[in-house]
């Protein structure tokens, strides 16, 4: 068959299951507003979806073939065309203990699978998990563990920037405290990356203190953290600190030179007891950062898909996990029409995130999944 989406900016299951539906559906993925939860939207995608393995995250904003939307439900299924076999689970306490919760699910799906070899040309493993926990130990863990190196891609879910609950659901369950992982034996060719549209400045400097539990930097070069980075975007007092300084100039891991320079981006997001810097994902002591500065966001997703098409010359589908950090830039800039428009003609869903998942827990990053034919 083929890939099919939908997007509804109420909630109407006739909508949604009209737009999506197919003979043989494999596989549901469907995003959703947290205003929403009333509605049960888990229970009622496994309704109408009895046979396939249904999975969802809430979100602040989502992508979609028919449009970008503020609010709603978005939707997307794949056939037994597309998909040969399912593994599922849903484990909960991430916020408590993330790796154990991870650590379980990995178990869960080893049994499921009896003992497969999850070749990464072959399986394709997609985590939604809590956006409230520590999303980088969960990560951790699946990429350490042996027997386990499938392509692995996802995206935290989100609120409206409350900050107070997101969900992950699994089927006929629904977590505010959990970790989703699908994995899928695909019969069609994909290909997975990150995309980062920040760009390193010549500004570098060590992290000499840190709690990375915490994502906290309290020192950089042996000096208050809040102030040596203020100084360093050229504001004299770090309580004049706001969130769009932080969103223009987040710091950044930069591997390699020149043309293959890759870019892993730390957003902070608050100046803590005026001395210390959160940051949406931990940094280690002794790290050393860039200064990161905006490219442009429009020409760099356009340019996202043109290097996709190097490794999969036809694709017809793909999934978004986009950093609520850059929809917000892109609402500032108004350009979220714009950027959905670059992904218009292929079927395809994406959110924004808390967080962005390609073997590591990213930040201000787009990761995607492209879909062959």
């Amino acid at each position: 068959m083929s890939i099919k989406t939908a997007v509804c900016r109420s909630f109407d299951m006739d909508i949604l299951v009209k737009g999506i539906d197919q003979p043989n559906v494999k596989v549901v993925i469907y995003f959703f507003s947290i205003e929403f939860e009333r509605f049960e939207v888990h229970k009622a995608f496994k309704r109408a979806f009895p046979h396939a393995a249904c999975i969802g995250a809430s979100m602040i904003g989502g992508w979609c073939t028919a449009g970008a939307t503020e609010k709603g439900v978005i939707a997307m299924s794949l056939s037994s065309d597309e998909v040969a076999e399912t593994f599922i689970s849903l484990q909960e306490g991430v916020k408590r203990d993330p790796t154990l919760a991870a650590r379980k699910l990995i178990e869960e799906l080893k049994r499921k699978t009896g003992g497969q070899n999850l070749y990464p040309n072959t399986y394709l493993g997609i985590t939604l998990f809590d956006g409230l926990c520590r999303g980088e130990e969960i990560i951790k863990r699946f990429t350490l563990e042996r027997g386990f190196n499938l392509n692995l891609i996802g995206g935290a879910a989100a609120d409206e920037l409350a900050f107070r609950k997101t969900l992950v659901s699994a089927d006929e369950c629904c977590s505010d405290d959990g970790v989703v992982l699908l994995v899928l034996k695909m019969k069609i060719p994909f290909y997975c990356d990150h995309y980062v549209h920040c760009i390193p400045t010549a500004t570098s400097f060590v992290i000499t203190k840190a709690d990375p539990v915490k994502r906290i930097v309290w020192e950089i070069e042996g000096q208050n953290a809040a102030e040596y980075y203020a100084k360093a975007i050229g504001i004299s007092n770090p309580a004049q600190l706001t969130a769009s300084h932080f969103a223009k100039n987040p710091v950044g891991i930069v591997v390699g030179e020149g043309n293959n320079t890759t870019v892993y981006v730390r957003s902070q997001n608050a100046v803590i007891d005026g001395k210390g810097l959160q940051f949406y994902c931990s940094i280690e002591e002794s790290t050393q950062v860039h200064l990161l500065k905006r490219g442009d966001i429009i020409a760099h997703a356009r340019k996202s898909l043109e290097d996709a098409r190097q490794y999969l010359p036809n694709i017809q589908g793909a999934l978004l996990f986009n950093c609520v950090l850059r929809y917000i830039e892109m609402q500032e800039l108004k350009k979220t029409t714009e950027f959905n428009r670059v992904f218009e003609r292929l079927a395809f869903i994406g959110f924004n995130t808390y967080g962005e998942e390609y073997f590591t827990h990213h930040n201000q990053t787009l990761t995607a999944v492209f879909f062959g034919g």
